[in-house]
C-alpha cells in the first residue's frame, strides 16, 4: 500500500491549505537562547552555559534542561541580566526578536539564536524502529517522524493511524489515513512536541497472530471426525 495514492499527475500544481506549520511555545517547552557579542566575557553574563556553541553545551538531555530556558506556569522565561520575557503563545521568530530588542538596549552588535530543545515525538505499533525521536526544528510532519521510525511494517494499516496530543484541556485523538491526500490538510500532518503517534496493526496481522490456534483447532477436529469415522466402521 502506497502513501497518497489518490494523488494523481493532475494535482501536481494544486495548493493544499495546511494549518499553520509555525509552532507556538507552550508552558513547559524548553528554550536555547545564545546571546553572542564579540566579546566573550560579556557574553557569558547573559547565558546560563559557556558560550562556545550549540552542540558542546547541549551534548544531553540533562544539559538541555539545565541550560535550557524553561516556560514557566506564568508563560515567561527568566533571562540573566535582561529578565523576564512572557513568550507563550509566540513563535521562536517572534521571541528571537524580542530578546534581540532587549540585548540591544545594554550590548552593541549583539546577536540572538534561539531553537526549541524539546521537540520529541513518541512512535509506537507496527513500525520497523519504534521509540521516541527528538527534532531540532521548530516543525515536524508526521511523514517524516514515520521515516525516522523505519516506515510502517508490512503488517501495519496505512489508513488506521492515531496521533495522540497534549492540549491545555487534556488529550485529544487524531485519526490519519496516509493512503489519502487529504491528510495534508488534517491539524496532525504538523506534529507538535510529545505527540504520541500509534500505527495500528492491520486485519492480516491479526489473521496471522491467530493462525496457530486457528490451525491447532481444525487438527483436533480433524482428529476427531477421523476417529469417530473410525469407530462407526468397526
Amino acid at each position: 500500500m502506497v502513501y497518497l495514492k489518490n494523488a494523481s499527475a493532475q494535482d501536481t500544481t494544486m495548493v493544499y491549505h495546511q494549518p499553520d506549520k509555525k509552532y507556538h511555545i507552550s508552558y513547559d517547552d524548553i528554550l536555547f537562547v545564545r546571546i553572542l557579542t564579540g566579546n566573550p566575557e560579556m557574553s557569558a553574563l547573559y547565558n546560563n552555559a559557556p558560550t562556545t556553541g550549540f552542540s558542546t553545551s547541549m551534548t544531553s538531555e540533562a544539559d538541555q534542561y539545565i541550560n535550557g530556558f524553561t516556560v514557566n506556569e506564568e508563560g515567561k522565561i527568566k533571562l540573566p541580566v535582561l529578565g523576564s520575557l512572557e513568550v507563550n503563545g509566540l513563535t521562536l521568530q517572534e521571541v528571537e526578536k524580542r530578546i534581540q530588542s532587549m540585548a540591544d538596549e545594554y550590548l552593541i552588535d549583539a546577536t540572538v539564536i534561539v531553537r526549541l530543545l524539546n521537540f520529541k515525538v513518541t512512535v509506537l505499533g507496527e513500525v520497523t524502529r519504534p521509540g521516541v525521536y527528538s527534532h531540532y526544528n521548530d516543525n515536524m510532519t508526521i511523514l517524516e517522524a514515520i521515516g525516522k521510525a523505519g516506515d510502517v511494517t508490512d503488517l501495519g494499516d496505512k489508513r488506521n493511524i492515531m496521533v495522540v496530543r497534549t492540549v491545555p484541556e487534556g488529550r485529544t485523538t487524531f485519526e490519519i489515513d496516509l493512503t489519502k491526500k487529504v491528510l495534508m490538510t488534517s491539524p496532525a500532518f504538523f506534529l507538535k512536541p510529545n505527540d504520541v503517534i500509534y500505527v495500528k496493526p492491520s486485519g492480516s496481522k491479526a489473521f496471522q497472530i491467530n493462525l496457530p490456534t486457528m490451525s491447532m483447532i481444525l487438527s483436533s477436529v480433524t482428529t476427531i471426525i477421523v476417529l469417530l469415522q473410525y469407530f462407526d466402521n468397526q
